[in-house]
């Protein structure tokens, strides 16, 4: 296995880590907002021209330049985010990141533009990306065997950034107290996600989620520059047994 280093391989499916992502003041403002949302109940579109609510543009604002992708210039190029709370030794498995509102509703597999998440503490597993992808009828994940991945640690601030289409999962951790993984994940799109009454919805519909970011974001003290770290590498063959590959569990997309 590889230790962690700050050297940033240029491999094009490695994710992007940054720590220190946001000014302390506006993470502290996040926290607190965060603090008293609802878990996974909804999640929530926000465009990226938008400048309402004032706490939640200023966040994406900062992380933007950190995922830098053109796409994400076009007029409709939005984000949607929730906030996940589970217990630290709680194992999500492999999965891809899609428009669930879109494949509830037509069973169609379309990816973000990047998949990334925001750690609001440090407790839980590390989130482990892989070398794999979806492949673009939606049908299956290509190569058909893991070659490599990445491990990332949950750390206060830290932000990851991956190819949307990429497979990924939560590890456990060893620590089976009470002890809680929070993290935002967040996905950027160049054009809104379809929609239902619990997914994609509109920020501006929900009056307590606007009542909570509505602050105004803290006045930065200076510029902020967050560090760029290189998440753990493995090979296929020292990942632990635990850590095999499970294939996500979606229908194939039907046929164009």
């Amino acid at each position: 296995m590889n230790e962690t280093s700050s050297v940033v391989e240029a491999d094009p499916f490695a994710p992007k880590v940054f720590d220190d992502a946001l000014p302390p003041s506006l993470l502290a403002a996040l926290i607190s907002a965060a603090g008293e949302m609802p878990h996974r109940t909804v999640s929530f579109w926000t465009d990226l021209r938008a400048t309402e609510p004032p706490l939640i543009a200023a966040v994406f604002s900062h992380l933007r330049a950190l995922v830098d992708l053109p796409g994400l210039d076009a007029d409709e190029a939005g984000v949607e985010w929730w906030v996940r709370r589970a217990p630290a030794y709680h194992f999500q498995s492999w999965h891809v990141d899609k428009d669930e509102a879109l494949f509830m509703s037509e069973q169609v597999v379309r990816c973000p533009a990047a998949a990334t998440i925001l750690y609001l503490g440090d407790a839980g597993g590390p989130t482990i990306v892989s070398s794999q992808v979806c492949a673009q009828d939606g049908s299956r994940l290509v190569p058909r065997r893991l070659e490599r991945a990445w491990t990332v640690e949950p750390h206060l601030n830290r932000f990851v950034v991956c190819r949307g289409d990429a497979a990924h999962a939560v590890l456990p951790s060893r620590d089976h107290g009470q002890r809680v993984r929070t993290s935002m994940p967040i996905n950027w799109w160049p054009s809104p996600t379809a929609r239902n009454a619990r997914l994609g919805a509109e920020v501006t519909d929900h009056p307590a989620v606007v009542e909570r970011m509505v602050r105004e974001p803290p006045p930065e003290a200076s510029a902020w520059s967050p560090t760029r770290v290189a998440p753990r590498r493995w090979h296929a063959s020292e990942l632990p047994r635990p850590i095999e590959q499970r294939w996500p569990t979606w229908s194939p997309a039907p046929p164009a």
